[in-house]
């Protein structure tokens, strides 16, 4: 049986106004929970406000640059290279 979400999930399946602080409240209790879990390991507020930051920069970049892949590839055909011939 599948595991049920722990967000709520967008009002609608397409663009709507505040979707994205729609999906900021969702990940909110999560997030704060992370927050606290690296605090009490011992990190200090700022190193973990630092390393969400950091993480969520690196995660939208990676994002970025498939999207841009993708689209720089539309069209591209890769051939399967030939053989050689034997002499």
């Amino acid at each position: 049986m599948p595991k049920p979400p722990i967000f709520l999930s967008p009002k609608r399946g397409s663009a709507y106004p505040d979707r994205d602080l729609d999906c900021q409240m969702a990940m909110e209790n999560i997030f704060r929970a992370v927050a606290e879990e690296a605090q009490a390991a011992g990190w200090s507020e700022r190193e973990v406000a630092d390393a969400l930051i950091e993480l969520a920069h690196n995660h939208w970049f990676a994002q970025d640059s498939k999207d841009r892949m993708f689209e720089d590839a539309a069209g591209v055909i890769i051939r399967k290279p030939r053989a050689s011939p034997v002499h």
